[in-house]
C-alpha cells in the first residue's frame, strides 16, 4: 500500500471516529467496548456517568429483568438516543472520546478509557487484524503500526467475494432521534393488526425501527413477558415489531420458533410474519453484498448428523411459501432500490449454526445446489406456523446480504448495516405502495 492512500484512509477514520454517534452506530459501540473487555456487568455505572438518570437505568433493569447484556445494550440506547443529561456530559452529543471520559469518570476502567480514546486519535491497537470494508483480501499477518499509523500487510490470499465500496447511504437524524412512546400493553394497541415484522439481532431491529419511526403516526415501545414490542406504522400498513434474539446466545431457530409461537398466541389478527435483517449469500460472481433476497422455499438444515464417520445434514422439510404472502413481497412492485440493490426470489437454506467456513458452505451448496442465500431464523419461525394452521399465518424471509459464509466475516463487517438496512427499506417499500 503506497503511503498517500494508507494517509487517506487514516485521515478518513480519524474523521469517522471523531465524529458524533447515534443510534446506527450501536453495534460498532458495543464492539467496541467489548474489545476494550468492558465489563458489561458495570453497565448502571457507566449509564451515571454517561449522563443518564437513575430512574432511566431503573427501568432499564425492571424491562430486561436483570439480564446483564439486554441491560448493557439498552444503557448504550439510551445514550446514543441524547437521553436525560447525555448532552451536557458529552459536550452537545455522544461520542467515542465523551465514551472515553465516562470510563475515566468511572475510575476503574483507565485501560478501556485509553483503548477507546486511542481508537478516536485514530491509534491502532497492537496485534487486532481489521480489512477495509471494501477488501477481500485475508491478511496472513497482524498490522503493524508506527506512531498511530498503520500499514496493511500484504495480501496473501483472496476470499470468494468480488472487491465492492460500501455506498454512502445517508440517513435522517430527525428520524434517527425520534424516540417512541413507551406504554403498559393492552390489546388496543394491537387491534386489527395483521402484520408482525422479525428482526433477529439488535442492530436489525434497529434499521427497522427507523423506517417505523419515518412515519408521522406514533410509534409506541411497550413490552410482553420480557420481550420488548414496537408497534407503529410502517409505510401505509399497521405492524407489530419484535426482536428474536436480543443477545448472541439467542440466535437461532430455537428462540425464533417460541417468539413467533408467543407472538400468534397473542396477537390473534396476524395474517404475515416477516423475517426482516441480514443473511449471507452464495454466489459472489452473481450476487453482491447488500442485494435483498426473498425466500420462497425455505430449506430446513437445523439438524445434523455426529457419527464416527462422515458427518452430514439431516435435511428437514421444505417449507414453501404460500402464495398470499409471496405475492405481496415478490419483487414486482414499480419502485426502484437505491444504491443498484438486486431483489431476487429463491431457496434459502436456513440452519442453527452461525455459517463461517467456506468448506460447510460448500456442503450445504452439494445438498441443495440451487440455494441462493443462508439464514438461521426462518425454520424456527416456519415451524411455528406449521403447528397452528387453523390460523391461516404466511410467513417469509426477507434479508440483505452482509456476507459470503466464507471464513472472512470481519473483511464484509461494515457491510452489516448496509444490508439490514436494504431488508428493512424494501420491505417499507411495498407496505408504502
Amino acid at each position: 500500500m503506497s503511503f498517500i492512500p494508507t494517509l487517506l484512509l487514516f485521515s478518513l477514520q480519524l474523521i469517522y471516529l471523531a465524529e458524533g454517534l447515534n443510534i446506527r452506530d450501536l453495534g460498532d459501540v458495543i464492539q467496541k467496548l467489548e474489545d476494550a473487555h468492558f465489563r458489561k456487568a458495570d453497565w448502571d455505572k457507566l449509564g451515571i456517568s454517561l449522563g443518564l438518570n437513575k430512574n432511566t437505568l431503573d427501568v432499564i433493569s425492571a424491562n430486561e429483568r436483570g439480564d446483564v447484556d439486554r441491560c448493557f445494550t439498552e444503557c448504550l440506547v439510551k445514550w446514543l438516543s441524547r437521553a436525560d443529561d447525555v448532552d451536557s456530559k458529552c459536550n452537545g452529543k455522544p461520542s467515542y472520546s465523551s465514551l472515553a471520559d465516562a470510563l475515566d469518570r468511572m475510575g476503574n476502567n483507565k485501560n478501556q478509557a485509553d483503548y477507546i480514546r486511542g481508537l478516536s486519535q485514530g491509534k491502532k491497537p497492537a496485534k487486532r487484524q481489521k480489512l477495509d470494508p471494501g477488501s477481500t483480501k485475508k491478511c496472513g499477518s497482524d498490522y503493524k503500526y508506527n506512531d498511530g499509523e498503520s500499514e496493511a500487510c500484504a495480501a496473501d490470499e483472496e476470499t470468494d467475494g468480488p472487491p465492492q465500496d460500501l455506498p454512502d447511504w445517508q440517513y435522517d437524524d430527525k428520524i434517527i432521534n425520534r424516540v417512541p412512546e413507551t406504554q403498559e400493553f393492552h390489546k388496543d394497541l394491537v387491534k386489527d393488526i395483521e402484520i408482525l415484522l422479525m428482526p433477529a439481532t439488535t442492530s436489525e431491529e434497529d434499521l427497522v425501527v427507523y423506517y417505523l419511526k419515518k412515519s408521522s403516526k406514533k410509534v409506541i415501545e411497550t413490552y410482553i413477558d420480557g420481550l420488548r414490542i414496537y408497534i407503529g406504522h410502517y409505510g401505509k400498513s399497521k405492524v407489530i415489531v419484535v426482536m428474536t434474539a436480543p443477545d448472541k446466545s439467542r440466535q437461532g431457530p430455537i428462540h425464533a420458533g417460541v417468539i413467533t409461537s408467543k407472538m400468534l398466541e397473542k396477537f390473534l389478527r396476524i395474517k404475515y410474519v416477516v423475517a426482516v435483517g441480514v443473511c449471507f449469500g452464495m454466489d459472489p460472481g452473481k450476487q453482491k453484498l447488500g442485494d435483498v433476497i426473498i425466500s420462497g422455499t425455505i430449506c430446513d438444515f437445523t439438524n445434523k448428523r455426529e457419527g464416527l464417520g462422515e458427518n452430514e445434514y439431516q435435511r428437514g422439510p421444505q417449507h414453501q411459501v404460500k402464495p398470499a404472502i409471496l405475492n405481496k413481497f415478490r419483487p414486482t412492485h414499480g419502485f426502484e432500490m437505491p444504491h443498484n440493490i438486486t431483489v431476487s426470489t429463491g431457496v434459502l437454506i436456513s440452519t442453527g449454526s452461525l455459517i463461517d467456513n467456506p468448506d460447510v458452505k460448500k456442503k450445504l451448496l452439494d445438498q441443495k445446489p440451487d440455494a441462493i442465500a443462508g439464514e438461521m431464523e426462518g425454520a424456527g419461525i416456519m415451524t411455528a406456523i406449521d403447528y397452528a394452521p387453523e390460523r391461516g399465518v404466511s410467513a417469509i424471509v426477507i434479508k440483505g446480504i452482509g456476507d459470503w459464509g466464507d471464513g472472512d466475516k470481519e473483511a464484509t463487517k461494515k457491510w452489516k448495516p448496509f444490508a439490514a438496512r436494504a431488508a428493512a427499506h424494501y420491505v417499507y417499500a411495498v407496505l408504502n405502495k
